[in-house]
């Protein structure tokens, strides 16, 4: 081979080096990327998490509640019988009798209202379950991605680090062209 062909060769090589490394550097931005995303999403789960464990918190304050309004009810219950025998007796035990009744009632409609509450705070924790999964998928998936882009940052340095082909004219071999590496 003469010094033209050989020295075409290596700028050839030379010129797919070059593009291997491009390669591999918009891989790594494309990788570093993705990280940036995933992290981000990390960040809000944990956000949510957070959200999730205060509404929990206040949902067994809500229960506690209830708790409360239903001895409460079954006390206004046994009050209640208490005042009919007191209606019969007297006009103003019957009007304590309207009263409490009416309290009941709205006890009543804030124990609904609570229950409800109670259904959407057990919705929750079924999404709070499902987010988690979701977060134990996007941390596996980051792991994976960071030693993808470890590999990738290693091939890098490891191309960067490979010595371009050099001639020596001094020091001929079996074709006249010497190697160094």
């Amino acid at each position: 081979m003469s010094d033209a062909e050989n020295n075409d060769d290596l700028i050839s090589e030379d010129n797919s080096y070059a593009l291997q490394l491009q390669d591999l550097e918009y891989m790594i931005q494309l990788r570093e990327e993705e990280l940036l995303e995933m992290k981000a999403s990390v960040i809000k789960l944990a956000e949510l998490q957070s959200k999730i464990d205060n509404q929990l918190i206040a949902f067994e304050h809500l229960q506690n509640i209830i708790g409360n309004h239903q001895q409460k009810e079954i006390g206004f219950l046994k009050r209640e019988a208490s005042m009919e025998e007191e209606m019969l007796q007297s006009i103003e035990g019957e009007s304590a009798f309207y009263q409490l009744q009416k309290k009941l009632e709205s006890n009543e409609i804030e124990i609904n209202k609570q229950m409800r509450e109670l259904k959407e705070a057990v919705e929750l924790y079924h999404e709070i379950s499902d987010l988690q999964k979701k977060n134990t998928e996007l941390e596996s998936a980051l792991e994976m991605a960071n030693l993808d882009n470890q590999f990738l940052k290693e091939e890098l340095e490891e191309l960067r680090n490979r010595q371009p082909i050099q001639f020596d004219n001094n020091d001929e071999s079996k074709d006249g062209i010497a190697f160094e590496q």
